[in-house]
């Protein structure tokens, strides 16, 4: 199995865009999303790239304030995050790929399968944003956004790296999982953040008092013509797996895939998490 690649930079629609990309087969490419918080492409996707390059032509992209790309500036929406990776996919003249995206990248690679069906061949949500009308604690993390709690929380983290470990418990269903390796790549996402305001951003674009800005209805769902295989974690925290079984009931055709795991799939059991994906794509 290969490594994971080198990341190159390219211009995108807010400046400076880093991707990993390796090449496969060749054909329909897969795009890789990852999530918000600390992540970052190398750190979601570690494991499954190098596996997916086998069979696939793979890019995976690190979103504005990630990774080394140059971040908004601004409040943004799952919407602009969506419109990024069409400028994106532009540029690198791709007019159709698969889109696997986890989290806050489950609900960009959603918004593009209902508002550009023609960009998307097969698609894989993972523990996705935007499903779910309401955040884990609304209201309480409303109000911790909007007190600049979010930032307070990753300048602590940065101080006081033994508090990396306590603070991924949450998304992790067995803390047996939660090895050395994952901690170590989480400090080295934190320390290679652009912008330490990218997912305050995020924060502040989506949550209002009441709901999330972008929540998919059934109505949007029901528009999913891309073949689709949901991913969810069963002690997923922060997406309740009940979200997940609705879309598959909304989605046509959908599958979806219950995982013994939290939030993150694709590093607490990639064992598992890595086949599933890949045979679906290949599939394709």
């Amino acid at each position: 199995m290969s490594r994971f690649p080198e990341g190159r930079t390219l211009a995108s629609a807010t400046g400076p865009a880093v991707i990993h990309e390796t090449k496969g087969r060749g054909g329909v490419p897969a795009f890789l999303l990852h999530g918000g918080g600390l992540d970052r492409a190398a750190l979601s996707w570690r494991h499954f790239l190098p596996e997916l390059a086998q069979s696939h032509d793979v890019i995976a992209t690190n979103w504005p304030g990630y990774g080394g790309s140059a971040g908004f500036g601004r409040a943004y929406t799952i919407p602009d995050l969506g419109r990024w990776l069409v400028d994106l996919m532009d540029r690198l003249d791709v007019a159709r790929a698969d889109l696997v995206g986890v989290s806050m990248g489950g609900g960009a690679a959603l918004w593009m399968a209902v508002h550009h069906p023609e960009r998307v061949r097969r698609l894989v949500p993972v523990s996705a944003y935007g499903l779910a009308a309401r955040a884990q604690w609304h209201l309480t993390s409303w109000a911790a956004v909007n007190l600049l709690l979010t930032k307070v929380t990753f300048a602590m983290l940065a101080r006081y790296p033994g508090l990396l470990k306590p603070s991924l418990r949450s998304i992790f269903a067995d803390p047996a999982r939660l090895t050395d390796e994952v901690v170590a790549d989480v400090r080295a996402a934190l320390d290679s953040l652009t912008d330490q305001s990218a997912f305050v951003g995020f924060q502040r674009g989506e949550l209002t008092p009441r709901r999330l800005r972008t929540v998919f209805g059934p109505d949007a769902l029901a528009t999913i013509g891309a073949p689709t295989l949901l991913v969810h974690g069963q002690a997923d925290g922060l997406v309740p797996v009940q979200a997940a079984r609705m879309a598959r009931g909304h989605i046509p055709g959908a599958r979806l895939e219950v995982l013994d795991t939290g939030h993150w799939p694709m590093r607490e059991a990639p064992e598992t998490f890595n086949p599933l994906v890949a045979e679906f794509l290949r599939a394709g």
